[in-house]
């Protein structure tokens, strides 16, 4: 059965708790405050913007003492080119040591921040030095440059809002932010919201061919990266999939953590995330449950026999198509993945199958453990008048704690 109730109860106890949601929004907010105001940092910073599962809304909630993870993107202009992956992060340090001394350290694409409530990457990203513009000859102009940066200059980037808290969101350079219609009367903030739906993404050729640039002092390389087409490509495949989409990552990355030591290390993380979008159909009529079946079900019947011929897929990128998102993983781990998965598949179609809501119900709990919620008495629903109660009582986020 599709037990949509338990579905929701279940997806509320995986979602990151409401003062978890605090900590990240203030942590990422004084970061991003702390280098727009960094005079050290004016002559190369263009803009910074929030990326990650965070942002994607596919992050579940942390366990077992570990804290929120948000990834924070600096745009640069710095020259790629006449620069080195060192070079431009050593021009970060003063910054960080001046505002999280002893508290970050430099990993191979990124600087890690340690806080008390939240861990941050900090990104550091480049712009295109030369654009070429799509069946034109010559390089674009300082004019055409300067369009790519206010792309990453709009309310589309900058927001805080996430795809869950925002599900109008558009790559699109009149986006607005819905914070913009909260002190419009009721009609307006209707016209707003009703505008901002109406948008589409506006993907140029011209914006989708030139991404970010990202240095890596590992290989002491430079390498291409477009974090918000991820973003987009996310929100659309949602809007795709009946807004079900979101719900389905969270509930097979909640599966993986559950059996985690059952599992290879691998995949996790993005690429686990990047395989059920790949593997997912859209479709106005799938259900949470349903969703979870097929993509079950077909890595089954789409990677079992590729797996035993110890081969793993090539899934490129939805930003920058020459990288193939499952580069690192072995054939091995990609082996021992699917064969477990493959034999949850038979648990999560009989579960769906079965026409009794307690065997359902039980059925499920047996893929995602004591989070997910037996049904009550009455059909499925949880009985009348149950209440949940909530995890923590709500407190706003002190700027202290982010120091």
């Amino acid at each position: 059965m599709k037990l949509e109730p338990q579905f929701r109860e279940f997806l509320r106890e995986i979602r990151p708790t409401d003062i978890q949601q605090e900590d990240w929004k203030a942590g990422a907010k004084t970061l991003r405050n702390r280098l727009a105001q960094d005079p050290g940092l004016k002559d190369i910073l263009e803009e910074t913007f929030l990326q990650g599962s965070i942002r994607r809304s596919t992050a579940i909630r942390p366990s077992g003492g570990k804290r929120p993870d948000v990834d924070i993107v600096v745009v640069t202009n710095i020259d790629y080119n006449q620069t080195t992956p060192q070079q431009a992060m050593d021009r970060f340090k003063p910054f960080l040591d001046k505002h999280y001394k002893d508290k970050w350290h430099p990993q191979g694409r990124s600087f890690g921040i340690e806080l008390s409530h939240v861990d941050m990457d900090l990104v550091i990203t480049a712009l295109p030095r030369t654009v070429q513009v799509v069946n034109e000859r010559q390089a674009a102009s300082i004019a055409d440059r300067a369009a790519l940066a206010n792309i990453y200059r709009s309310a589309a980037a900058t927001s805080f809002a996430t795809l869950e808290e925002d599900t109008s969101w558009r790559l699109n350079p009149r986006w607005q932010d819905s914070r913009a219609f909260s002190d419009l009367d009721g009609l307006n903030r209707q016209l707003g919201s009703v505008m901002n739906e109406g948008l589409k993404d506006e993907v140029t050729d011209l914006w989708k061919n030139e991404p970010l640039w990202l240095p890596d002092r590992d290989t002491k390389t430079w390498g291409r990266t477009h974090p918000l087409l991820q973003i987009s490509w996310t929100a659309e495949k949602n809007r795709n999939t009946n807004k079900t989409y979101l719900h389905i990552v969270r509930a097979i990355k909640w599966w993986r953590l559950e059996i985690a030591e059952k599992l290879p290390k691998y995949p996790k993380g993005y690429p686990l995330e990047h395989m059920v979008g790949h593997l997912l159909r859209d479709g106005a009529d799938l259900s949470t449950a349903q969703g979870i079946v097929e993509v079950f079900e077909s890595f089954r019947d789409k990677w079992l026999l590729t797996a035993r011929s110890h081969q793993v897929p090539k899934l490129s990128d939805h930003g920058v198509p020459e990288h193939n998102v499952l580069a690192r993983l072995s054939a091995q781990d990609f082996q021992d993945f699917v064969e477990i998965i493959s034999g949850f598949a038979s648990l999560a179609r009989k579960a769906f199958d079965s026409p009794d809501t307690a065997e359902s119900g039980k059925l499920w709990k047996q893929i995602f453990g004591a989070k997910f919620p037996l049904p009550g008495p009455n059909g499925g629903d949880r009985p009348a008048g149950h209440f949940v109660k909530p995890a923590a009582a709500a407190v706003p986020a002190t700027s202290d704690r982010f120091a």
